[in-house]
């Protein structure tokens, strides 16, 4: 049997995000799951992040208090077909 090493459990999220990337146009983009320490995105096109690239994301819309959500910074640890998985990183 296979063991997963995961540090934090993979959660199936599926909520519409805002991907920040230098140098581009922020866009819209879905998850597919998320932990304590990342997140999957469902990317699709050409313009896609590259494998150690930093990024932000930030959930779209106001949290349930009415505030912004904070926006996240990542570096993408691994890149599948339409799909991202990025690592969250302090800053």
């Amino acid at each position: 049997m296979e063991s997963d090493r995961r540090q934090h459990p993979r959660l199936p999220v599926e909520v519409a995000v805002e991907l920040f990337r230098e140098g581009r146009p922020a866009r819209r983009v879905q998850t597919r799951d998320l932990s304590g320490n990342g997140v999957l995105l469902l990317v699709a096109g050409e313009d896609a992040p590259v494998m150690g690239e930093r990024i932000q994301v930030r959930v779209e819309g106001a949290l349930g208090d009415g505030e912004a959500p904070p926006l996240v910074h990542g570096r993408v640890v691994r890149v599948g077909d339409r799909e991202v998985a990025v690592a969250f990183i302090d800053e």
